[in-house]
């Protein structure tokens, strides 16, 4: 659980970075790690990894809320490219919301396995 917090924190340090001096491209990398790590934890979860079977365990309103915040990555990438700086910054933080909620699913269901143990 702790990867998937430390994933949205570096997301949470580029988004702030995003609001403040603006999308240059120091920040993007930022929001790029904790989209690529939160990625690489989600694969580790459906290839079966001992530790990370909660994620699978979680309830599908956080699995939807995570995998609509992975998607709307995409759409954030291409007002970027577009240089649509509002419309960037909009979606970064609705997957912002998105994602903590998913997160809070998943620290519910990381505790209710560890206490079921």
């Amino acid at each position: 659980m702790i990867l998937f917090l430390i994933a949205i924190f570096i997301y949470l340090v580029g988004f702030a970075g995003v609001l403040l001096e603006g999308a240059g491209e120091f920040w993007l990398w930022f929001l790029a790690l904790g989209v690529v790590l939160d990625l690489t934890l989600i694969l580790l979860a459906y290839l079966d990894s001992a530790r990370m079977r909660f994620v699978k365990e979680s309830r599908l309103v956080g699995k939807i809320s995570h995998i609509l915040a992975l998607l709307l990555t995409g759409l954030a990438a291409y007002f970027r490219l577009k240089a649509e700086i509002v419309w960037f910054s909009l979606i970064l933080g609705i997957i912002l919301i998105l994602w903590t909620y998913s997160i809070f699913e998943l620290n519910k269901t990381w505790r209710r396995k560890n206490r079921n143990e």
